[in-house]
């Protein structure tokens, strides 16, 4: 992300557990390194970059669900 300023921030970005994704097809998401992507989530209590995911968007409009299955999980 680059920030007001002008710097460059890297974050990180947790999402659910291997097997969650692989049964949400995360894999047909895959992007290639530089990829452009707008992630929806919740920044850290401590305010670093850190997040846990709950989607991201590329830029051509499809949505990735990262999260596990509970509240807020798509329909399989």
């Amino acid at each position: 992300m680059v920030a007001a300023d002008g710097q460059v921030q890297s974050w990180m970005v947790e999402g659910g557990s291997p097997n969650a994704l692989g049964a949400a097809r995360a894999h047909q998401g895959r992007a290639a390194i530089g990829t452009v992507i707008q992630v929806d989530g919740y920044q850290a209590k401590d305010g670093t970059f850190r997040a846990n995911g709950r989607d991201v968007t590329f830029a051509d409009g499809r949505k990735l669900f990262l999260g596990a299955s509970g509240t807020g999980a798509p329909e399989k």
